[in-house]
């Protein structure tokens, strides 16, 4: 891990050349991404063009409240970095972004960014389950291999999945199996998967790194923060559902009224660039890049190679709410209310 950690710094300063850095000269970043993560985009970013950044990291659902609630809850928070897109949809249709017409817009395709220049997607993730095979050896089973598996009594109280309320990654799981399924059955399946869930976690990554600790046997996740922690040495496995799968469009947008615009718009174009998108390869991350000029990650899980669905961003970020509540009601509290009768 040491030695990992100097690579990432080697490659960074090789990368970038530091100019000189002023008072004025700053960013603060709300961040999904784990916050190691985008504590190296970030400094990256300053040494190549000398603006300071602060990241500070929360979970998708509570970013977005923060940039509803107004100025006085999200102080001086001038970007808004990585999470899925369906919440970049919903603060854009609110007017929370700035508007930006990067010239490097061209060089995403149409389907991973706003068409009026509002927000862009900068990397693609799908859905997959970790699973601890030793846990499941333990317990002779086999690893769920489809949606549908994970309803199996056999794997009562092994479950780990983010929260869809809180969780950019959960609401991505919660969409991808009511598009897949239908509303009706896919309610029934989520019923039915809820009562082998062992934990709701408010991270997205979390529950595949509990499932990599022993603390779960299944956790559902972004491929790619499976991928990173097995890398990490965890002992988990994936499985991308046989079923079909769904994925996220992670975002970047600046926030309305920001006082650094000009700074903010600099990292914006730095992370639509082929510059920027480099650095998923040079960290080992899985991410797959939206920039059609960047190099994919050794080791990614290219949409070609997987039952990715057509999955539906308009749908999906206009149905939130409801999808959400849905859930809460009628499949997270009458499933507590069946358990305590």
């Amino acid at each position: 891990m040491f030695k990992k950690i100097i690579c990432i710094s080697l490659i960074i300063t090789g990368l970038f050349t530091a100019r000189g850095i002023t008072a004025d000269n700053k960013l603060v970043i709300y961040t999904a991404l784990q916050e190691r993560e985008a504590q190296v985009y970030a400094q990256a970013f300053e040494n190549y063009t000398g603006i300071k950044v602060k990241t500070i990291r929360k979970s998708t659902g509570v970013l977005l409240n923060l940039l509803r609630r107004g100025k006085n809850y999200r102080p001086g928070v001038d970007v808004l970095l990585g999470g899925p897109a369906e919440f970049y949809y919903l603060a854009n249709k609110e007017g929370l972004f700035e508007q930006y017409n990067s010239s490097l817009t061209k060089k995403i395709p149409q389907e991973y960014r706003d068409l009026e220049n509002h927000w862009w997607g900068i990397y693609l993730g799908s859905i997959g389950f970790a699973v601890n095979p030793v846990a499941l050896q333990k317990l002779n089973l086999k690893p769920p291999m489809t949606w549908l598996d994970l309803a199996s009594p056999k794997y009562k109280g092994l479950i780990t999945i983010p929260n869809p309320v809180s969780s950019g990654t959960g609401y991505t799981i919660l969409s991808t199996i009511i598009q897949l399924y239908g509303l009706d059955e896919g309610i029934q399946l989520l019923k039915k998967i809820n009562s082998n869930v062992q934990n709701y976690t408010n991270s997205g990554a979390m529950a595949s790194k509990l499932t990599g600790i022993n603390a779960s046997t299944i956790g559902i996740s972004f491929s790619h923060d499976i991928q990173k922690f097995k890398q990490q040495g965890y002992p988990i496995n994936l499985i991308l559902p046989t079923d079909g799968t769904g994925y996220e469009i992670g975002g970047i947008a600046i926030v309305k009224d920001t006082k650094h615009l000009k700074q903010a718009k600099q990292f914006v174009d730095f992370m639509l660039s082929t510059r920027g998108q480099k650095l998923y390869s040079a960290m080992s991350e899985y991410r797959l890049p939206t920039n059609i000029e960047a190099p994919i990650p050794d080791g990614a899980i290219s949409f070609d190679n997987i039952n990715v669905i057509n999955y539906n961003l308009e749908w999906s970020s206009l149905q939130q709410e409801n999808i959400a509540n849905l859930w809460l009601n009628e499949v997270y509290l009458r499933g507590k209310t069946n358990e305590s009768n």
